[in-house]
């Protein structure tokens, strides 16, 4: 054997077993069940996250996540594409911000983006952090005095209107006890008529009078000066008595009534959170440079920030002015918190999460879209479905089928047709398909296996054996015309190569087109394709050269 085989049988040995190496957790962490994932991410988390950030990616299809669906609003000023691109950019700066793996996020048509996010199946979230345009604002409260006026003046409103509704006319969606128990007996009747009674308190005459005449105040719980709670279950009524157009022309144009951003809740009751603000905007966002998670020292999430030289003096100045009262954090008209300004605040500060509800979480979204920028434009997610792990595992068990079928009609045929040296053919093969999953989990490559990318591998199966194909018909020809084992090898290879490298520069300039004009799964497909492709000239040309050069020596050749 001469030096040059050893180097190259060396080289090869080296490859399997590095292949096989950085497969490992591909093949551990896609071989457990759901359950065992699990399982093993509770008892052992490190060794979880281990597996799974080393083994091979997935993508939506085959992985389970979101597919979502923007559509951007038509701006007052600029080009919708400009507003488009400008989109598109800040939704990925937050999307990879987050962690999602392999995200797809493109634009369609003019005024929509599609993003899919493997592996991504909370929806709530998935609004949060695309759907925003995270406009921060800080706005000053109105005085508790000029609250309780407008709040006098919207209960004087909507009592004068409801006593305009005459008090005889039905309503829709009212029944009466007498059509709900008829053809019952007396004593069903009082039976009915007690359990419809209030157990421990009855509405009072004086009551009802203060209902009729403070319908909107009569909706709020509980309030601290700041905030007004309105149960959660008398949430819509107040936000229809605050839309109507009677109430609308009470506000002042410098007032502004914004809800929370969230829910807040005391025991096992919900209250949503109203704030009367002044509409002047007194800092905005644009002067943020950083925002982080955090917590408070009660152990409360919060989300820390800091601001330009401009922002802070703007900042120093207002909390300087206004020590004392609450300072409202609006974000996309809803307030996250108002807490009252204890001292002056400089380039740092904090910002409170509103709402007992809220979690780590929250404030980490909130930093995200808070330092990848507002959106230039309000968008609207039109379509959004969940791809779910099930759906996933099928198509995986679908591709793997339909992998192993063909896998095994192109070994037989070729092990049939060309014998022994079908047999290397094969093996060949075997080792293009444990290249091609290599390459994709090269550190910096981690490309996504998706079902076009199955389909590509499983063209490639054909591609390989072309290869092979060629050189063996050409040595065939070479044996027929008498010449030596010796000689036919070199000859079939030497006159076959320029016609395999000929089919496969083609192939790679088509699949080169598909990645550069083609969508998500295309791209797929191109990008498993050109490994496929490229890895299958190694093979041919190194790894079965090397057998045959070693065959060569024979009498008689198996082919």
């Amino acid at each position: 054997m001469r030096q040059s085989q050893k180097i190259s049988l060396v080289v090869v040995a080296f490859l399997i077993l590095l292949s096989l190496y950085g497969l490992y957790p591909t093949f551990v962490f896609h071989s457990m069940s759901y359950e065992e994932k699990q399982t093993l991410r509770s008892e052992n988390p490190t060794r979880f996250h281990s597996l799974k950030n080393r083994a091979l990616r997935l993508g939506l299809d085959l992985k389970g996540g979101m597919h979502i669906v923007l559509e951007v609003q038509k701006p007052l000023e600029g080009k919708i594409s400009d507003v488009q691109d400008r989109a598109l950019e800040i939704i990925r700066n937050r999307v990879d911000k987050i962690g999602v793996a392999e995200p797809l996020i493109q634009k369609s048509g003019t005024n929509r983006i599609v993003v899919d996010l493997p592996g991504f199946t909370d929806i709530e979230q998935a609004k949060k952090l695309i759907g925003e345009t995270a406009q921060l604002q800080f706005k000053l409260l109105l005085t508790p005095d000029e609250t309780q006026a407008l709040l006098a003046q919207i209960d004087s409103v909507l009592a004068e209107q409801n006593k305009k509704v005459s008090p005889e006319e039905p309503q829709e969606g009212d029944t009466t006890i007498i059509e709900a128990v008829e053809d019952t007996s007396l004593g069903s009747i009082v039976d009915l008529f007690e359990s419809e009674a209030p157990k421990e308190e009855s509405i009072t005459e004086e009551e009802t009078d203060f209902f009729a005449e403070h319908p909107f105040t009569s909706l709020i719980d509980e309030t601290d000066g700041v905030r007004f709670y309105i149960p959660k279950r008398d949430f819509y009524q107040a936000k229809k008595y605050l839309e109507s157009s009677e109430v609308q022309k009470l506000i002042p144009s410098d007032v502004q009534i914004a809800w929370a951003t969230r829910d807040s809740y005391r025991g096992d009751r919900a209250y949503q959170s109203l704030y009367f603000l002044k509409k002047r905007v007194e800092l905005s966002g644009e002067h943020l440079i950083d925002a982080q998670p955090s917590f408070d020292q009660f152990r409360r999430p919060i989300v820390r920030f800091e601001l330009d030289n401009e922002g802070a003096k703007r900042f120093a100045a207002l909390t300087g002015a206004n020590v004392g009262k609450p300072l409202a954090i609006v974000l996309d008209d809803r307030v996250e918190s108002a807490p009252e300004i204890r001292s002056r605040i400089r380039k740092t500060g904090q910002i409170e999460l509103g709402g007992s509800g809220a979690s780590w979480d929250d404030a980490r979204l909130l930093s995200v879209v808070l330092k990848a920028g507002a959106l230039p434009a309000k968008v609207e997610i039109i379509q959004n479905s969940v791809i779910g792990p099930s759906l996933g595992q099928d198509s995986i068990n679908k591709g793997k089928k339909a992998v192993i079928i063909g896998l095994l009609a192109v070994i037989c045929f070729m092990l049939f047709y060309y014998r022994l040296s079908g047999l290397i053919a094969d093996f060949a093969l075997l080792l293009n398909f444990l290249f091609i999953f290599a390459f994709m989990i090269v550190p910096g490559i981690n490309a996504t296996l998706t079902l076009p990318g199955i389909a590509g591998i499983i063209l490639t199966m054909g591609i390989s054996v072309d290869s092979n194909v060629l050189i063996f018909e050409r040595v065939r020809e070479e044996l027929k015309t008498g010449k030596t084992i010796r000689a036919a090898i070199d000859a079939g290879y030497s006159r076959a190569l320029l016609t395999i490298i000929d089919s496969h520069v083609t192939t790679l300039i088509t699949a080169l087109f598909l990645f550069m004009f083609g969508t998500g799964p295309i791209k797929g497909f191109a990008v498993t394709l050109s490994v496929g492709v490229t890895l299958s000239l190694f093979t041919a040309l190194l790894i079965t050269k090397v057998i045959f050069d070693m065959r060569k020596k024979y009498r008689t050749l198996s082919i």
